[in-house]
């Protein structure tokens, strides 16, 4: 009674989305089915690139061994790297999502890194090298350099904005390469 649609691969790799819909006669009566066939095949092909991309992306964030995430025109984490999970004590759960500057105890509420974010790459493309001292509740203080960069789409609207960190405190440096040797 109700039209159905389903998406079919024939054994040549061609994907069509099948709809089913009940034939009406002009009495109301419900006399066949009509099928159609939709050549979806470049709109698959499509989604598995776009799929590709997305892992190949996920997969370069997580291999660099500096903190990264990645936010939203509204600062709004959409991915972070392993290496910012581990150094900052957070999970993906309790992260993606949130606003950067809310996530823990608003700990990232950094009067220097908002302004980078609000200020400075509205202008400009990005910023590099800019230092930040900062007490993170948990791991204590922490002095980083930072970059940022605006990722734009197209038409040369910002889509998204790269934060990378590198821990430059004393010491840390030093320790992780030591325990790295182990």
């Amino acid at each position: 009674m109700v039209p159905r649609e389903k998406e079919v691969q024939t054994s040549e790799n061609l994907w069509y989305l099948a709809r089913f819909t009940p034939y009406r006669t002009f009495e109301n009566v419900i006399d066949g089915v009509v099928i159609t066939f939709t050549d979806i095949t470049s709109l698959k092909t499509l989604e598995a690139e776009v799929r590709h991309s997305r892992e190949f992306a996920e997969n370069i964030i997580n291999t660099m061994r500096e903190p990264l995430v990645v936010l939203d025109t509204e600062f709004r984490v959409v991915s972070a790297s392993r290496s910012f999970y581990t150094t900052f004590h957070s999970a993906p759960e309790e992260t993606v999502g949130r606003i950067l500057f809310e996530l823990g105890n608003r700990q990232w509420d950094i009067p220097r890194l908002r302004e980078l974010l609000e200020t400075v790459l509205p202008e400009n493309t990005s910023f590099e090298d800019v230092e930040v001292d900062h007490e993170f509740p948990g791991i204590g203080q922490r002095k980083m350099i930072l970059n940022g960069r605006r990722v734009q789409n197209q038409k040369g609207e910002p889509r998204f904005i790269l934060l990378a960190m590198e821990d430059i405190t004393p010491g840390k440096r030093a320790k992780r390469l030591r325990n790295k040797e182990k």
